[in-house]
């Protein structure tokens, strides 16, 4: 699993690398900044587990490369996000999903993941993902402001975007969890606690 992420992480920089000097030749300085950051934001993982020792998982890495890639990459980069309509609504569904899914592994890593307390679990999970969210619209504020763009497309709808993107990532949460409740009548050993053993 280490060598595929290292074949994604090589090809998505270069990838970036390449649309970087395409873009300062065409005089786009305003998708300079997203460009150039994709091979710091892939290298994540990987900096924070040689900084502060935390356990990443290559399986967790692949998880988390495939979705900035997606997003990132793909949405911001290849500016898919506004070629395709729903592509943004995917991409933060997606993320609720996935965070959902990693807070199952982060209860498991602070050792208070207990099947018998599956309300206190679902509501763990879904806070933990409208958190994550609600850091990414900040994060997506801040660029807006340092920036000087529009990211969050305040001046076409206000704050009708921000509240779509948290809106639909809570719906990939809530189908999660829902997923999970019903796997944890049916069996232990379900499809969600498979992934999270994979992952931790």
């Amino acid at each position: 699993m280490k060598k595929l992420n290292n074949v994604l992480i090589f090809l998505c920089s270069l990838a970036a690398i390449c649309i970087f000097v395409k873009d300062i030749n065409i005089g786009a300085s305003d998708r300079l900044l997203g460009d150039i950051t994709i091979p710091l934001v892939l290298f994540m993982p990987r900096i924070i587990r040689k900084i502060f020792k935390i356990k990443i998982t290559y399986a967790m890495e692949l998880v988390y490369v495939i979705f900035i890639i997606l997003a990132q990459f793909i949405g911001s980069v290849i500016n898919l996000y506004n070629k395709v309509w729903w592509y943004d609504l995917f991409a933060h569904f997606l993320s609720g999903v996935l965070t959902t899914i990693l807070a199952m592994v982060v209860m498991d890593w602070f050792g208070v993941y207990n099947e018998k307390h599956k309300w206190f679990n679902v509501l763990f999970m879904i806070c933990f993902t409208l958190t994550i969210a609600s850091l990414w619209e900040f994060t997506e504020f801040a660029t807006d402001l340092i920036m000087k763009t529009d990211v969050q497309h305040v001046i076409d709808s206000g704050v009708a975007d921000t509240m779509e993107d948290m809106l639909i990532a809570f719906a990939g949460s809530i189908i999660v969890s829902i997923s999970y409740l019903i796997e944890n009548k049916v069996s232990k050993n379900g499809f969600l606690r498979k992934i999270v053993s994979d992952l931790k």
